[in-house]
């Protein structure tokens, strides 16, 4: 808090004794004079130094000074106005006499004050200056509070009196008011600044988050990590303008690539070196960031290493450090204008900018890193799917080559000769389906099927999935239409279900399977029933699940998971049903009429039996 001056100077004369004492009305009007001006709206400071004029005045005093006493810091002050010049003046408590009022509480009248050991004349060398009676007071606010110490020096006739101290008393009491309303004035007005000072820490907290929010959503609306990059500098570009901006890259290799935009030319470059090089690869040697000028150490070498266009004057290059890990760097070179210079301002954004780029490429990276091992991951879930899958083709092409051996009538060993080669066709298929899924995409060679010839084919599956079992099998062809669809996908649909069947009645003594071939003007329906134990309700709703089993030994999960998979590329479902009398109907409904727009190959999306990114 500022008072000044709250200490009045008059200048001495030789004759002190010949001045005129005050009669008590021109006292009694100086008090009156001092409480008309208490209810005025003279600012605190200058209603102080009136008030201090008017104690001299009144008591016919040399000067006077009033000390705030700061108990914060344990002192008290003044600023004293001797003609142009200020001076501040600072005690201790304790220290001279107006110290010991402050610390004591008690007034003091002192007719020398170089007599007194209590006295500091400290001041007086300062102020070139002489005292000699002093009158110091204590001054209290309201509550009975030290706000101040009034110091009266020199009256000019004789000493300080009795009726002095009386009135000092009076016109200090009145003071307190203006004294303690000053303090809250200056309270007030450091809050005030605080307050200010806060709404703008606030005011710049909030842009950042808004700069870094902008940042995550215009990077999360992006597909990869290019498109990222190229987001997160055309924001840079905007927040801190500079002639050229660039995120460099660490790459697994220890190469770098550099996505750079300088300032009026279209697009961002994309630069690739073998090492860090330049000042991307100096911050990212030093782990720390770079404030670039233009004494710079070797600075156009390391702008050529870098293939910049133009040494920079000015710039910030600061490193991408996440948990230690060295990403790369972020650089901002040459502010436009007049002055090509970073200010603080700018250094603290690019800082922050650096450390949200960062994280961003971070876990773009983790992402990355999770795609490619869920990609593996399902790509070994096809393979999986195909090896259960080639069961049974195989075990077919097996037992017809048992059969061979056996057969001794030329046309039914080439007969059985095709349908091995039939099998081993199936295999060949298998394989490039696994092909297509490594590719993203689920391939149908759709053809026109005649329903009523689908049905011998599938008997002739059946007749291999239960050979050597007890189960009895019959196909009912209700629909002996047309239909278009990949007839071989749809058949390792049948084998499925039908090996499922045999396993559910494996330990029966007798046991029945049935296929109906059925349709509507739009849709194929293949239905298949079986008189075997069902399936448990607590299973049902995971029944098409990949991987999920029900008791199977050997079982992989993948069978009813993979009907399903060819149920919806061919734009169908697949379902099941509770038996009336017990066992399981399975329901295979697929589109009658299944093509692409470019003839006989369909493409369809991998279901959800295999998912990739």
């Amino acid at each position: 808090m500022t008072q000044r001056p709250l200490h009045n100077s008059q200048p001495q004369t030789d004759a002190l004794d010949s001045i005129p004492m005050l009669s008590s009305d021109a006292r009694l009007a100086i008090v009156a004079d001092i409480a008309r001006a208490l209810s005025t709206n003279l600012a605190q400071g200058s209603l102080l130094r009136l008030i201090m004029e008017r104690v001299t005045e009144a008591l016919n005093a040399d000067r006077s000074t009033l000390f705030i006493v700061d108990d914060e810091h344990h002192r008290l002050w003044s600023t004293v106005a001797l003609g142009t010049r200020h001076y501040d003046i600072e005690l201790k408590r304790g220290q001279g006499l107006a110290g010991w009022v402050a610390q004591t509480g008690r007034s003091v009248n002192v007719k020398d004050a170089y007599l007194d050991s209590r006295f500091d004349p400290s001041s007086d060398v300062l102020l070139n200056y002489k005292t000699r009676s002093m009158l110091c007071q204590p001054v209290f606010d309201r509550d009975g509070l030290l706000i101040a110490v009034v110091q009266v020096l020199n009256r000019r006739s004789g000493w300080f009196t009795v009726e002095d101290e009386s009135l000092l008393s009076t016109i200090m009491a009145m003071a307190a008011i203006a004294i303690v309303n000053a303090q809250l004035n200056a309270t007030l007005v450091h809050n005030n600044l605080a307050l200010k000072e806060t709404q703008e820490q606030l005011a710049e907290r909030l842009a950042e988050i808004d700069l870094l929010f902008a940042i995550e959503r215009e990077v999360g609306a992006t597909g990869d990590i290019n498109a990222a990059i190229d987001a997160i500098i055309q924001r840079i570009a905007v927040t801190v303008p500079s002639s050229l901006c660039q995120v460099a890259l660490a790459t697994p290799n220890g190469g770098l690539i550099v996505h750079r935009q300088v300032r009026r030319q279209p697009g961002v470059q994309i630069l690739a070196f073998p090492t860090p090089v330049g000042l991307c690869g100096l911050a990212m040697e030093h782990r720390a960031q770079l404030e670039i000028g233009p004494n710079m150490a070797n600075l156009q070498a390391l702008a050529d290493e870098e293939q910049l266009p133009f040494p920079p004057a000015a710039g910030l290059v600061v490193p991408l450090i996440v948990e230690d890990e060295m990403l790369g760097a972020l650089a901002v070179l040459d502010r436009p204008g007049k002055h090509n210079g970073f200010s603080d301002a700018d250094a603290k954004v690019v800082s922050l900018l650096s450390g949200q780029v960062a994280r961003t490429l971070a876990v773009r990276q983790e992402r990355a890193q999770a795609e490619r091992e869920d990609r593996l991951a399902a790509l070994g879930k096809a393979l999986a799917g195909v090896l259960h899958d080639f069961r049974t083709p195989m075990t077919v092409a097996s037992g017809y080559v048992q059969l061979m051996t056996r057969e001794e009538e030329p046309e039914e060993r080439a007969d059985l000769a095709a349908k091995t080669l039939n099998q081993l066709d199936a295999l060949t298929q298998m394989t490039r389906d696994v092909l297509a899924f490594a590719r993203g995409e689920q391939v149908l060679l759709t053809r026109k099927v005649a329903l009523g010839d689908f049905a011998k084919e599938v008997e002739e599956t059946l007749h291999a999935v239960f050979a050597g079992s007890h189960v009895q099998w019959q196909v009912h062809a209700v629909d002996r239409g047309m239909a278009r669809f990949d007839a071989f996908k749809i058949m390792r649909a049948v084998q499925n279900i039908a090996k499922n069947a045999r396993e559910a009645l494996m330990d029966r003594k007798s046991g029945h399977f049935t296929v109906e071939i059925a349709g509507t003007p739009n849709d194929v329906v293949l239905t298949f029933v079986d008189d075997g134990d069902g399936v448990p309700m607590a299973f049902q709703h995971r029944l098409f699940d990949a991987f999920a089993t029900q008791g199977k030994e050997e079982g992989t999960g993948l069978g009813l998971a993979m009907v399903k998979q060819v149920a919806e590329a061919h734009g169908g479902t697949a379902s099941y049903r509770d038996t009336p009398g017990g066992g399981a109907t399975f329901e295979l409904r697929i589109q009658r009429e299944t093509r692409s727009a470019t003839g006989d190959r369909a493409t369809a999306p991998v279901s959800s039996l295999h998912t990739i990114p």
